[in-house]
């Protein structure tokens, strides 16, 4: 089965009415802590932060496929790869990328967030205004 894209909007209805669903946040802790991450409160805090690349040189994170299995398993258990995975990150590359690794792991529902959570940059080459999660006007907070 092919990795599925899904738009903000339709990710967070997922997430909502779903709960068999969980969104993996990939990209960088330092991403998390100073651009800010989906505020999971509407769907039972079904949220997993896991960077796909560590900052700075950005080499794939050794630890991801283990990490991912471990707070799977925390927040469903045994059914852990049948739950929807909806990966996002800054634009929609490295959640795509992350998705596909997560199907080649076995994991069967694996979704990626098109745009991510700041989507394209606009006219002034700033990001959080034209699509993605921050663009879609969807819950969002800063630590």
């Amino acid at each position: 089965m092919p990795i599925i894209q899904i738009s903000a909007r339709d990710a967070f209805e997922l997430l909502k009415n779903d709960q068999n669903s969980v969104l993996v946040d990939v990209r960088t802790f330092e991403e998390f802590n100073f651009v800010g991450f989906v505020n999971p409160a509407s769907f039972n805090n079904r949220l997993v932060l896991l960077p796909w690349q560590l900052f700075p040189a950005m080499n794939e994170n050794p630890e991801f496929a283990n990490s991912l299995e471990e707070s799977l398993k925390k927040l469903f258990g045994e059914e852990f790869q049948e739950m929807k995975i909806i990966f996002i990150c800054r634009t929609g590359g490295r959640s795509n990328a992350a998705a596909n690794h997560a199907l080649n792991l076995g994991y069967k529902n694996c979704y990626n967030l098109i745009a991510g959570f700041e989507g394209e940059l606009d006219k002034e080459e700033r990001r959080g205004n034209v699509n993605g999660w921050k663009a879609s006007d969807l819950p969002w907070r800063q630590k």
